[in-house]
């Protein structure tokens, strides 16, 4: 599959997200040595592997 070269506005939003992704990431890694609960914090752990592969997917896009 051929990439298409992104908008403006595209690079835009993208980079956007990568932001809002990487400073949820950042609570997530502060929270997570605050939390006592297991299951939680089984949860949060959760959320930063995922977090972390969205990041380096909307990385890729940007380059």
């Amino acid at each position: 599959m051929a990439t298409k070269e992104l908008a403006v506005h595209e690079k835009l939003e993208i980079h956007e997200l990568l932001t809002l992704k990487t400073s949820c990431a950042t609570k997530a890694v502060t929270m997570l040595e605050l939390v006592k609960d297991d299951k939680l914090k089984s949860l949060i752990e959760n959320d930063l592997d995922n977090s972390f592969k969205a990041i380096e997917e909307l990385k890729s896009l940007l380059k």
